[in-house]
């Protein structure tokens, strides 16, 4: 009867005859743990930051120009929630030598920001992280909230985009965490579209506009509904305004 020596993987349990081979099995293994703690460790820091923001006090206005100057944060997230439109971005249409990489959009300007505090922003389509939808009054029946305190209105912004990529929307996806779901980004668009490419003078490069009615739930966002709260307490003290909504 032949005996053989084999080496066996405590952590995956497979036998080696070969002892290379198993030395290359543990090192594919150790370069796995590796990129696995590098991933946990960039997901670690990017929640720190967006906690930060999260607690920032400012106004609505601050949090519009937050998003313009942290706009990689946004698109990060929109490209992680839905992989398979974001495939694309480094790659080329052709093995030219001039050919046009896909880039990631460029958030240049919102071209209209009117969101305005409404202490009923419906959750019909979206609701806080730590909140629930409700689509009809039979569903409030069971105690479910038919809004919640936050801002709504309308969005619409432009970003740089190459001329060469024209039918490819991904400027669109700014708020967007796949399926039309908010990820991080705790910012919800509904009714819109846009992509329709031109060239702007102003930025002096190609363009796509986009456009869609919006809601923030203030429990998303409690500095931005603690400065809310502010500005009510100081509308009070005016004379201006009798009570200050519950923003919580």
């Amino acid at each position: 009867m032949s005996q053989i020596t084999v080496w066996k993987c405590d952590q995956t349990g497979k036998l080696f005859e070969d002892k290379n081979k198993y030395r290359g099995h543990l090192s594919k293994l150790a370069r796995e743990r590796n990129t696995k703690r590098k991933l946990m460790v960039a997901d670690a820091v990017a929640n720190q930051k967006w906690n930060e923001l999260y607690e920032c006090e400012q106004t609505i206005e601050q949090w519009r120009d937050m998003v313009i100057a942290n706009q990689n944060m946004f698109w990060a997230e929109a490209a992680k929630g839905d992989p398979y439109d974001w495939k694309n971005v480094g790659k080329t249409h052709s093995r030219k030598k001039d050919a046009v990489p896909c880039p990631i959009p460029e958030l240049l300007e919102f071209t209209e920001f009117s969101v305005r505090w409404n202490t009923e922003v419906s959750n019909s389509h979206s609701a806080p992280h730590n909140g629930v939808q409700c689509w009809s009054s039979r569903e409030a029946e069971d105690g479910r909230p038919r809004s919640y305190p936050g801002w709504n209105g309308r969005v619409e912004w432009i970003v740089r985009w190459p001329k060469e990529w024209d039918g490819v929307y991904l400027g669109g996806d700014l708020f967007s965490g796949g399926s039309f779901r908010s990820g991080r980004q705790r910012a919800h668009t509904g009714t819109g579209g846009g992509g329709g490419m031109r060239y702007s003078e102003k930025h002096g490069c190609h363009v796509q506009s986009f456009g869609y009615d919006f809601r923030m739930y203030a429990a998303d966002w409690p500095g931005l509904a603690r400065a809310e709260g502010m500005r009510q307490l100081d509308e009070v003290l005016r004379g201006e305004r009798r009570v200050i909504d519950y923003v919580a």
